[in-house]
C-alpha cells in the first residue's frame, strides 16, 4: 500500500464504477455509464503509468482530479440525473480525495509521497 496506494484507490474507484450500473438500476451499462467506465479505467491507468515527478509530486492527484471532474460532466451532460448517477458522482469525488491522501513511491525518479498532503520526501 506504501508504494502504490493512488493506484490501489483508483482501481477499486473503476471497479465500482463498473458495479454500479450492473447491480443497480436497469442492470445493464448504457453509452453514458459506458464513457463513464472508459474515464475511470483511464483514471487507473493513468495514475499507474505516471511517475511521481520531483518537482511535482501532486502530479497524480492533478490526474485524478481532473478525470474524476470528467467523469461528473459527462455524467451530467450525457446521461442526466438519476439515482446510478450520485453513486458515480458520489465516487468520483471519493476517488480524487482518495488519491489525494493515498501514499504513492516511485521508484523510477526516487520520489516517495506518504498519507496526507502530496509533498515530495526523498527515499
Amino acid at each position: 500500500m506504501q508504494v502504490y496506494g493512488k493506484f490501489i484507490v483508483s482501481f477499486f474507484y473503476a471497479v465500482a464504477v463498473v458495479a454500479v450500473p450492473l447491480f443497480s438500476g436497469d442492470k445493464h451499462i448504457d453509452p453514458s455509464e459506458g464513457v463513464a467506465i472508459g474515464i475511470a479505467v483511464c483514471t487507473a491507468a493513468l495514475t499507474y503509468l505516471v511517475p511521481l515527478a520531483p518537482s511535482a509530486p501532486w502530479t497524480k492527484t492533478a490526474i485524478g482530479a481532473v478525470l474524476a471532474g470528467l467523469q461528473v460532466a459527462t455524467t451530467v451532460i450525457v446521461g442526466g440525473v438519476d439515482s446510478n448517477d450520485v453513486l458515480l458522482i458520489a465516487f468520483a469525488i471519493l476517488s480524487a480525495l482518495g488519491i489525494t491522501l493515498a501514499p504513492a513511491l516511485s521508484p523510477r525518479t526516487a520520489v516517495a509521497v506518504g498519507w496526507g498532503a502530496d509533498t515530495s520526501t526523498r527515499v
